[in-house]
C-alpha cells in the first residue's frame, strides 16, 4: 500500500456495537403486535439493506406510520439495556481522532435511529461526517462516494470497515480500502473472507494493530485547534487585568498563537495581529451568517464570491454589531444579490470545527437563516460578488465552492429543509 489514510469510515450495527439484535427486537416489537403476524430473525434480516422504513414497508405496508413510531419508540426503549461499544472500540475512535484522522460513519440505518444509538454511546461528536441508508435500498457506494467528495480525497486515502459482505462489495465499488469487521457474535467470517476484504480483523485490537502504521502522519487540524485554543485563553487572561508580570506572559502567548496561526493558515502575521487588536476581553467564537433561499425544493440562491476567486457560495458574511442575525442574513442578501428578502426562522447553528472546511484563524460558528424572496431583482455584479443564481440541486457537485463559507455536505442538509420545513434546527 502506498498511499496512507487520512480518513477512517466506520459501519454502525455490528461494527462499533452489538446493534443488530438489538434492531430486530425492536422490528419484533413494532410489527407483532400491529400485523398479529409472528416474525423469525431471519424474515426480519431479509428485508435489511434499505432503512428502518424501507423494513416497515416490507412487512408491515398497512400499519407503516404506527409501526414505524413504535419501532423507534421500542428502540430507544430497549438501548439503555444494551451493551456499550465493543471492547478497544472507544479508545480506538479517540486516538485516531487525537492523531488528527478524519471520521466518517457509513450505515444502513435510518438517521433517527442512528442519532439515538450515538447519543447512546456518547459520539454524537466523534465523526465529522454521517451517511445514512435510505427507504429504497442500499445505498453505501453513493454514500462513501459523498464523503469522498466533500474531503476531496482520492478513494484510496480512506478506509472503510464494516461486518457485513455488502460492506466490502460497496467499498469496492469505489476503489476504497476495507476491513471485514469479524469480532461480532452475529458476524459471518467465512462470507466475509470470501470477499477478499484487504483484511479480516476477528478483534477490535487486530484492527488496531493493522491500522495504525497504515494511518498518515498528522495533519495541521489538531495543530490548529491547539493555536486558536493559545489564542483565545491569552487574549481572555489580557481581558481580565492581570498582573504586569502575567500580561507580559500572556502577551508572549498571544504572539506565540498568531505565529502558528499563520503557518498554519498561511494568514499574514500583520492581518492576525489586527485582529486580535480590535478582539479584547473574554475570547468568544466568531458567527457566520448564511441566507438559505430555495425555489421549490430544487434550487438555491448561490453567489460567486470576489474574495475567494469567484467560488460559490451562499449570501452572507460576519454578523455586524448593531444587527441581529436576522437583519445580517437580509442585508447581506440585499448587498450581494439585490434581491429583497424576509428572514424567517434559523435552520443551522453549525460550529466550523465540525464540518470539512479549511482551516481558519479564528474559532467560527455558522448561522444559517432561512429567507423568503419579497421583490427586488437580482443584480450581475456587487462590490463582493461576480454573479447571482439559482443553483439546482443536480449542479452541487460540480460547483467550485468557497469551501470556508460552504461546504457540499452542508448543502445537502439544507436540501432537506426544502423537501420537509418542519424539520427542526440543526445545531452542534
Amino acid at each position: 500500500m502506498t498511499t496512507a489514510f487520512k480518513a477512517v469510515l466506520f459501519d454502525l450495527d455490528g461494527t462499533l456495537a452489538d446493534t443488530l439484535p438489538l434492531c430486530i427486537a425492536a422490528f419484533r416489537s413494532a410489527i407483532e403486535p400491529a400485523t398479529g403476524a409472528a416474525l423469525s430473525d431471519a424474515e426480519i434480516v431479509a428485508t435489511f439493506g434499505p432503512s428502518e422504513e424501507g423494513t416497515i414497508g416490507t412487512l408491515a405496508p398497512n400499519h407503516y406510520d404506527a409501526c414505524m413510531a413504535a419501532y423507534l419508540a421500542h428502540y430507544e426503549r430497549l438501548h439503555s439495556g444494551w451493551p456499550d461499544l465493543f471492547d478497544g472500540m472507544r479508545s480506538l475512535l479517540d486516538d485516531l481522532r487525537a492523531r488528527g484522522i478524519r471520521l466518517g460513519l457509513v450505515t444502513g440505518k435510518g438517521g433517527a435511529s442512528t442519532q439515538l444509538s450515538l447519543h447512546q454511546f456518547g459520539l454524537a461528536d466523534c465523526f465529522e461526517l454521517i451517511e445514512t441508508g435510505s427507504p429504497n435500498g442500499p445505498r453505501k457506494p453513493d454514500a462513501l462516494r459523498i464523503i469522498l467528495a466533500t474531503w476531496q480525497l482520492a478513494s484510496t486515502e480512506a478506509v472503510y470497515i464494516g461486518d457485513a459482505p455488502s460492506d466490502v462489495t460497496a467499498a469496492r465499488a469505489v476503489g476504497m480500502p476495507v476491513v471485514g469487521a469479524g469480532w461480532a457474535e452475529t458476524s459471518d467470517n467465512a462470507a466475509l473472507a470470501a470477499m477478499a476484504p484487504d483484511y479480516l480483523a476477528t478483534s477490535v485490537d487486530a484492527l488496531r494493530a493493522w491500522l495504525l502504521p497504515r494511518l498518515a502522519a498528522p495533519d495541521s487540524t489538531a495543530w490548529l485547534r491547539i493555536a486558536q485554543r493559545v489564542q483565545a485563553l491569552s487574549q481572555t487572561g489580557l481581558g481580565f487585568g492581570p498582573s504586569p508580570y502575567d500580561a507580559e506572559r500572556y502577551q508572549e502567548l498571544l504572539q506565540l498563537g498568531q505565529r502558528m496561526l499563520h503557518h498554519l493558515t498561511g494568514v499574514p502575521l500583520p492581518v492576525l495581529e489586527h485582529e486580535a487588536a480590535t478582539h479584547t476581553g473574554y475570547a468568544t467564537p466568531k458567527i457566520d451568517i448564511r441566507a438559505v433561499i430555495f425555489r421549490g425544493t430544487d434550487a438555491i440562491l448561490m453567489v460567486r464570491e470576489k474574495a475567494d476567486g469567484g467560488r460559490w457560495s451562499l449570501p452572507g458574511g460576519w454578523a455586524d454589531v448593531g444587527y441581529s442575525p436576522f437583519e445580517v442574513a437580509v442585508k447581506e442578501v440585499r448587498e450581494e444579490t439585490g434581491l429583497h428578502v424576509e428572514a424567517t426562522r434559523l435552520l443551522a447553528l453549525w460550529d466550523m470545527r465540525k464540518h470539512p472546511h479549511p482551516p481558519q484563524s479564528w474559532y467560527i460558528y455558522k448561522a444559517l437563516i432561512d429567507c423568503r424572496v419579497l421583490g427586488g431583482g437580482m443584480l450581475g455584479e456587487t462590490p463582493e460578488t461576480t454573479e447571482a443564481r439559482w443553483v439546482t440541486r443536480p449542479e452541487l457537485p460540480g460547483l467550485d465552492l468557497s469551501t470556508g463559507r460552504i461546504t457540499f455536505s452542508q448543502l445537502e442538509r439544507l436540501f432537506e429543509y426544502a423537501d420537509k420545513p418542519d424539520l427542526p434546527a440543526a445545531c452542534d
